[in-house]
Formats: C-alpha cells, structure tokens, sequence
C-alpha cells in the first residue's frame, strides 16, 4: 500500500490537531544546551581528574543526541512552521554531529522519497549487483556479515561517517547552489570546531566535543540501524512494508523524544513524534499482519546477527559464507528470536 492510502483510511481517526507543530518541543533545547555548555567549562577548569571528565562527557553526549534527534523533529517541520528558523534552529541541534541543514534536508528528503529502493534510498546497503547510492556503503558491506566485529565500530561513528561520505559523493547530483551551501556548512562546522579544540586544549578536545560525538553516533545508530536494515528493498514506498518501530522503557522513549517509532515517522512524517504511540496502536489494530514492532535489544541483536548486502528484495546474504536470511515479513518475524542463516546460495563455493 501506498503512504497516502494508510493515511486515508486512519484520517477519520487522528484529531487535526496531532498534524500542528508543537513548538513546546524547543523547551528541551536550553536543557541540552546548558548541560553541554556547564560540562564543557567543568571539564576546561582543569581541577578534574581523568573519571570526572569522563562522566562529564558522558553527560554531553547525551546532551548532544538529545540535540541531533530534536534537529530531526525540526527540520521536519513538527516543532516551528517558519522555515528561517527551522534552518536556524537545526543548524544549532545538528552542529554537534558535523552535519548542516541544508545537507541534512536534501540527504533525508532523498530517503523518505525512496524509502528502501534499491537504486535510489542513500541509507540502504542496496542489492550484491547493485552498488548503494553511498559508495562507502559498498566497500563496508564487505566487511559487515553475520557477527561482523566492526559492528561497534561501525555504530559508534556511523552517523558522521556516512554523513560526510555521501555528502562528497553526492556533489554532482547537487545543483550549484546547493553545492556551495552543504561545502560551506560542512567547512565551517568542521572548522568551529577544531578552532575550540585549538583554543581550549586537544586534552580537553577529547573529553567535551571527541568521546561525546562517538557516543552520540553510538546512541543514534544504535536506533538507526534497527529503522530499516532487517526490512526488504521496495520500489513502492510502503511504510508498513519498509519500516520498523523498536520498543524501549517508556522513560527512555521519552527522553529520546519517542525517536524509536520510526514507521509512525514514515507515514507522518511531519507529525509530531509526541503523538506516534497513538499512531502505533491504530496500526496495530488495523493492519496487525503488516504492521513490524519489536523491542529494540532483539531488533539490535538481529542487526548484529544478520549481513547487509541484500541478495534480492526479500533476503539478505552473508558476502563470505554465501548463506542467505529472510527480512521482516520473509523468513523472520517480528515476534521472533533474531533470523539464522537460511540456505546457501546456488552460488556458495
């Protein structure tokens, strides 16, 4: 089905009002600020030791996914209506992870319009004959089979990483303006930060802005990877088809901001992620055979235990072993224990 047909058959369902912004959404921005901000001047002060540093960065990163998942709200227009400062705004939540707005919103356009298309979605791994739209993603599905050990590595830097890879990648697709705007947010963000790293001490460097992007990436992907890699391809954009929603501690959802439900995100993407734990259970009750939901440390698990690279629409396939997993709805089901290993390949050695 069609995002507008799952739309149209829950509109008489959803109050108008769940479709406004909810600008009281920023209140949370001062919070993640002054935490980053008092944390930072502890750690320049010089009078703490190594383990108090270390919780303080801790307490930034923290603050800076906070940050990175509001911009995503943001940009999205749930939060503020005026683009001007949607664009201020997320410039600020997203200056953390080294991304821009203006490369931010033409990278995540990109992927909600193609949601798990093969050939055109910049966050799928895409099929074993067909090279990803981020050729990075072609040379590390390589190396991210069944149990990779890069796994954490790849959790830990994988927004950034990914993000400034299909950032040059994707310079030719870009229009002029568009190349000069993400060039500059990217020089200038980079830029910032190595000046603060320069003025107050690389020591400190480590501890208020290099541990705390790494945990950050660690949380965010964390989530991330669950949204969309153990679905199969598809051309048609089916939310329910293409999207999982992970389940946490209902205080930990609320901290991360309801983050976690990501195909109540697809199918109203700009609805307020306030709202989505009302959106799960309509879908739940109405389409409860193609709805996926499952809790997150099963869906991580699943991530870690299965390839990447996709062997056709509907299964995955180790590039070493040759074995071949079934995706959600495909050989594995949400209510399951994560997929092993299928069958080998006609091809397998």
């Amino acid at each position: 089905m069609l995002p507008k047909q799952y739309a149209d058959a829950l509109s008489g369902r959803l109050s108008p009002d769940m479709f406004r912004p909810v600008p009281s959404r920023l209140l949370w921005l001062p919070v993640y600020g002054l935490v980053a901000a008092v944390s930072t001047m502890a750690i320049v002060d010089g009078r703490l030791g190594v383990p108090a540093k270390l919780g303080l960065a801790i307490m930034i990163g923290f603050a800076f996914t906070g940050m990175g998942i509001l911009a995503h709200e943001i940009l999205h227009g749930s939060v503020v209506e005026r683009l001007w400062l949607r664009r201020c705004l997320g410039a600020v939540c997203l200056a953390p992870l080294g991304i821009g707005p203006a490369f931010w919103t033409i990278w995540h356009n990109v992927h909600h319009a193609n949601t798990q298309h093969p050939a055109k979605d910049p966050d799928t791994w895409g099929s074993i004959d067909r090279v990803p739209p981020d050729r990075t993603m072609g040379i590390l599905r390589r190396f991210t089979n069944a149990r990779s050990l890069l796994f954490p590595f790849f959790l830990a830097t994988g927004v950034t990483a990914h993000a400034a890879a299909l950032l040059f990648f994707t310079q030719k697709q870009m229009t002029r303006q568009q190349r000069m705007a993400t060039l500059a947010e990217f020089l200038v963000l980079w830029a910032f930060w190595l000046a603060l790293g320069f003025w107050l001490g690389w020591v400190n460097f480590l501890f208020f802005f290099a541990i705390p992007l790494l945990l950050t990436n660690l949380i965010v992907n964390a989530i991330v990877v669950t949204n969309h890699f153990l679905n199969p391809l598809d051309e048609t954009g089916d939310p329910l088809a293409t999207s999982l929603t992970v389940t946490l501690h209902p205080w930990i959802e609320r901290l991360l901001l309801n983050f976690n439900y990501h195909t109540e995100h697809h199918l109203f993407p700009r609805m307020s992620p306030k709202y989505a734990p009302q959106v799960a259970r309509l879908l739940k009750e109405t389409w409860p055979d193609r709805y996926h939901q499952m809790p997150h440390g099963r869906a991580l698990l699943a991530v870690w235990r299965t390839p990447r690279a996709y062997h056709d629409r509907v299964q995955l396939i180790d590039t070493r072993s040759h074995k071949l997993y079934g995706t959600l709805g495909h050989g594995f089901e949400a209510d399951e224990l994560p997929p092993g290993p299928r069958r080998e390949t006609p091809c397998a050695s």
